[in-house]
């Protein structure tokens, strides 16, 4: 086990690179976002693990979809953040994921709908901060899918859940949420669809 942060975060770093790689040769030249900070988060240690397993166990990256109702894209299915805003369904990608299982996953527990991907909308890196000032660089990628199964439900909010969803919307060019993250190209893509 490593307990030389540096070193854990260089590992962490090497593994960011080949994640954002491994997604370039499946889904061939994206846009790639300028990286962002994420964090400190209060539900979090103040300080990093010790293990690079241990990093991947606490957050191994974010994975999201801007998912349409239909594969034609009249419609998206955004959900309400408990940040206040709406924003396409995503979340945390676990140790032993891929980015599209955990798009894939995290649309089946913020939907209830099962999700095909049909493209990588950018890729990139975010910076997660602990409060004692360590941080590690981790993938983010955003996807674009449509519904091929299930019924548009809500995950039902809890305590030991900070991230839950309160709502779920499905929106068109002409109803669309003022607050949304990434709600200009969201929009530019159901534009594409008319």
């Amino acid at each position: 086990m490593t307990t030389d942060w540096p070193t854990v975060r260089e590992r962490i770093a090497d593994r960011t690179a080949r994640v954002l790689s491994d997604l370039n040769e499946r889904w061939g030249p994206t846009r790639t976002i300028d990286s962002f900070d994420f964090g400190p988060k209060p539900y979090y240690p103040d300080e990093p693990p010790r293990s690079v397993d241990g990093q991947l166990t606490r957050i191994a990256g974010i994975a999201s979809v801007v998912l349409f109702y239909t594969s034609s894209h009249e419609q998206t299915v955004l959900v309400y953040n408990y940040g206040g805003f709406w924003e396409p369904p995503g979340g945390v990608t676990e140790k032993s994921q891929t980015p599209e299982e955990a798009a894939r996953a995290e649309a089946r527990e913020e939907t209830g709908l099962e999700i095909e991907l049909t493209g990588l909308l950018y890729a990139g890196t975010f910076e997660f901060h602990y409060a004692n000032g360590a941080s590690v660089p981790l993938p983010v990628a955003q996807f674009v899918g449509h519904r091929v199964d299930g019924t548009l439900t809500v995950e039902r909010e809890r305590i030991d859940h900070p991230g839950a969803t309160r709502a779920t919307g499905l929106f068109d060019t002409d109803v669309f949420p003022e607050q949304c993250r990434d709600g200009d190209e969201i929009r530019r893509l159901l534009a594409e669809s008319e």
